[in-house]
């Protein structure tokens, strides 16, 4: 597989191929990486899309988009991304200016983060209330004030593995907590050998004292469930600091690692875009319901066509140069 490409777009939903058809009739090289269709295969029956006289389903919807690509030349690839980098310095010559690490190393020129909007967390109690007092969504940022202490990982997929393996650089006292779900196939292979992982049901976080009174994460606390629906007795894990690495790395979690900036208050994991959908690096775009707004794929699909067109055009403007 060619590991090279003009544009790279993270997420296969409405956004990111609208986003390749225009890229892809304008003869520009384009690869997806999308490890499921997020949202839209959850939709049951899509009634309020133009053009389908009849309902339909949203799963159908994604796979005709998907083909609709590939029929134009597009890479799609079904696989996570777990991190996104830029190249430093860029290759002026050949184009690269950034490396999306899947299974496979790829680089582009331009990036597009299409990864919809995350609608899901840790319900427990203490997950909203130390937030950024020992609760971090970042390794790369925060790790380093973490070293050599004891800490959690949540998550059960190659994007907490992939956290996992970076913090286990600053600290061996580190331990992967799956929340009641078993490791996603393969991601076994990925951890360190001696990481010990906690299948058990995650009930609640624990602090020296509330936030409000400066209090910060003290550990959390697990039960495996019994039969008859009867769980066994929570116990106590000390940690000194907990990384939420749930499901695929999405926009806050690039938006994190690469400084991308992001919305206010409840627009907070929303990347904030120019009129061209360009964000505050140059040369990574988002589209779709990672820009927040009217969450409905016919935004996602204008979105995506208006960064598809306006990266064209970047590229355009550079090759002439």
């Amino acid at each position: 597989m060619n590991t090279k490409y003009d544009v790279i777009i993270i997420g296969k939903g409405p956004a990111g191929i609208s986003a390749s058809l225009y890229l892809a009739r304008a003869k520009k090289s384009v690869l997806i990486i999308g490890k499921d269709f997020g949202a839209l295969a959850k939709a049951h029956l899509i009634e309020n899309y133009y053009g389908f006289e009849q309902p339909i389903a949203g799963i159908d919807l994604a796979k005709q988009g998907v083909q609709q690509a590939e029929n134009l030349g597009v890479t799609v690839l079904t696989d996570e991304v777990t991190s996104v980098e830029g190249l430093y310095p860029p290759n002026k010559e050949t184009g690269e200016n950034f490396k999306v690490t899947a299974t496979t190393e790829f680089t582009a020129e331009a990036v597009i983060i299409a990864t919809g909007k995350e609608r899901t967390g840790l319900h427990v109690p203490g997950f909203e209330e130390y937030k950024g007092h020992g609760i971090s969504f970042c390794a790369t940022c925060d790790g380093f004030f973490y070293k050599g202490k004891t800490l959690a990982v949540i998550g059960n997929g190659a994007f907490a593995a992939s956290e996992l393996n970076y913090l286990y650089n600053l600290t061996k006292d580190i331990t992967l907590y799956t929340n009641g779900t078993e490791l996603e196939p393969g991601v076994k292979e990925l951890l360190p050998p001696d990481v010990p992982v906690i299948t058990e049901n995650i009930h609640s976080i624990n602090g020296t004292a509330t936030a409000d009174n400066a209090g910060i994460v003290s550990g959390l606390c697990t039960a495996p469930n019994a039969k008859n629906g009867v769980e066994t007795a929570c116990k106590f894990r000390p940690a000194q600091g907990i990384f939420i690495a749930l499901g695929t790395a999405g926009a806050a979690s690039f938006a994190a690692h690469l400084g991308l900036e992001t919305g206010k208050g409840s627009n907070s994991s929303s990347l904030v875009v120019t009129e061209d959908f360009l964000t505050n690096i140059p040369g990574i775009y988002s589209a779709g319901d990672a820009t927040g707004g009217f969450l409905q794929i016919a935004k996602a699909v204008n979105d995506g066509a208006q960064a598809g067109s306006a990266i064209v055009k970047a590229l355009n403007k550079t090759a002439t140069k």
